[in-house]
């Protein structure tokens, strides 16, 4: 006889860790799967930041603050592109969920909260992080999470790939089919939560359904199963074209579109030196401006986000070092004319030749740059740091690319986080959580601080706390 569950959590990542969790605290019988060897799930990959409004540590500062002032803050920082209805939901929680990881002892880095860093801040300080990105996040929850499976109210399958949805004769679902070490397996729950991540390292899907160049930087279990499942049995997937890439970087294996690496070249952090150009050897936009969701704009709208870095041997000498992060102190000199997308040479016209850039049009854009260092004025994009010319041998290029690290579109969801069909009508049984979602949704086409693991974890922890009220009204 199978074993009986009265919810199955696909993913054990950022959302489906607090859903197995206030499940089986409230009682349920939990089923989780996830297909990687370990649970935590992208918060290996995140940086851990979350937003909040109206929390204890605000008020310990004084700082008034509330849900709807955060609501409003982040609609202006995303041009109004968050949904309406699960906006309000998750920033409404985002409290509660950042009380709960500090019950459990999260500490909060001291300089912590800020109202932004790279992107565009918040008005109020409502931004927040611990010590060690999210793994600090992960070392709190994840031994609750380890009682839970010890105690059998979390039955914890790792290494085991959904398949499918099972679905009644009207059309609700009532299970999942799984893989694993070759075993096709049937699990059966009248609730299903889908936590599976987004789908930037899945390139076929990708390239199916988002009109934009795929360099992932990402968690390689991040395949669209889960929205892949959903769509199946006919939920809405919409949000997709939705895109805004990270500026900027290269990819390590110019043919492995999942190898993506970045630059750190946000002006908050490094003054460039270098002149960034389009793919006719023309500047696109002010290098240091001090929006880097200008620069993200603008290199989307290029030619396969493609851009060159360019610069000559008295920057390189002279200027900070240009790092790659999570790889800072790297040396960068090697890669020089052994990797593609690094290419240095004895003049600008035969470093455009390199990159297939007009050579006449790269000559006139640096004769022009060096015009405006000498004259301590931009006449074309109005950049006001200028610290050199560009002239000396030999002349550096770096093709950088528009980087992928979330995945824009997703399932559907309505206000109590139930997958909708085509028709926006609730597919009995299914929920989602986290960026199955789709980033764009309670992002826009923008990155809003702490909007994306925090109403993961928020509607993780919700989808929880509905599944054991079910069961508690049932028995009542």
């Amino acid at each position: 006889m199978s074993k009986e569950y009265d919810i199955i959590v696909v993913g054990a990542g950022s959302a489906g860790m607090p859903a197995a969790i206030f499940a089986a605290q409230g009682g349920a019988r939990v089923l989780q799967i996830d297909a990687d060897t370990r649970v935590g799930g992208t918060l290996y990959w995140s940086s851990g930041q979350i937003s909040a409004a109206g929390t204890r540590q605000q008020a310990a500062l004084g700082i008034e603050d509330s849900a709807e002032e955060h609501y409003r803050d982040a609609q202006r920082i995303a041009y109004g592109g968050i949904d309406p209805v699960l906006g309000p939901l998750a920033i409404g929680g985002a409290a509660d969920t950042l009380h709960w990881l500090m019950d459990l002892g999260l500490e909060l880095a001291p300089e912590t909260p800020v109202a932004g860093m790279v992107h565009e801040p918040y008005t109020t300080r409502r931004y927040v992080w611990g010590h060690e990105q999210a793994i600090s996040i992960l070392k709190v929850i994840e031994p609750v999470h380890r009682e839970l499976v010890a105690s059998g109210a979390i039955e914890l399958r790792l290494q085991t790939r959904m398949t499918g949805l099972l679905t009644s004769a009207s059309g609700a679902v009532i299970g999942v089919r799984a893989e694993s070490a070759g075993e096709e397996l049937e699990f059966r729950a009248p609730n299903v939560a889908l936590t599976t991540g987004g789908y930037a390292a899945n390139p076929e899907l990708w390239n199916e359904v988002t009109p934009y160049p795929l360099h992932s930087h990402c968690n390689p279990f991040s395949r669209g199963e889960g929205i892949i499942a959903a769509r199946d049995i006919g939920a809405k997937i919409d949000r997709t074209d939705q895109f805004l890439a990270t500026f900027a970087g290269f990819l390590q294996d110019p043919d492995d579109p999942l190898s993506a690496w970045f630059f750190q070249l946000a002006p908050a952090y490094r003054a460039p030196w270098e002149i960034y150009v389009d793919g006719q050897g023309k500047r696109f936009l002010r290098e240091d401006h001090p929006s880097i969701h200008y620069s993200e704009t603008s290199l989307l709208k290029q030619p396969g986000m493609r851009m060159v870095i360019v610069f000559d041997e008295g920057i390189r000498q002279n200027a900070t070092p240009m790092t790659v992060l999570d790889k800072q102190g790297r040396d960068l000199r090697p890669e020089f004319n052994t990797h593609p997308a690094f290419q240095k040479a004895d003049s600008i016209e035969e470093l455009a030749g390199r990159f297939d850039i007009p050579p006449d049009n790269l000559a006139e854009t640096v004769t022009r740059y060096n015009e405006a260092v000498d004259n301590h004025e931009d006449p074309d994009f109005d950049r006001l740091f200028l610290p050199r010319r560009i002239e000396r041998a030999p002349f550096y290029g770096i093709e950088a690319v528009g980087v992928t690290v979330i995945s824009p579109g997703g399932v559907k969801v309505n206000g109590n986080l139930q997958v909708v069909d085509q028709s926006e009508k609730p597919i009995g049984g299914l929920y989602a959580a986290g960026e199955i979602l789709g980033f764009t949704r309670l992002s826009g086409a923008a990155f809003v601080g702490g909007m994306s693991l925090m109403p993961a974890m928020t509607f993780g922890r919700m989808i929880g706390e509905q599944t054991a009220a079910q069961l508690q009204a049932r028995a009542a």
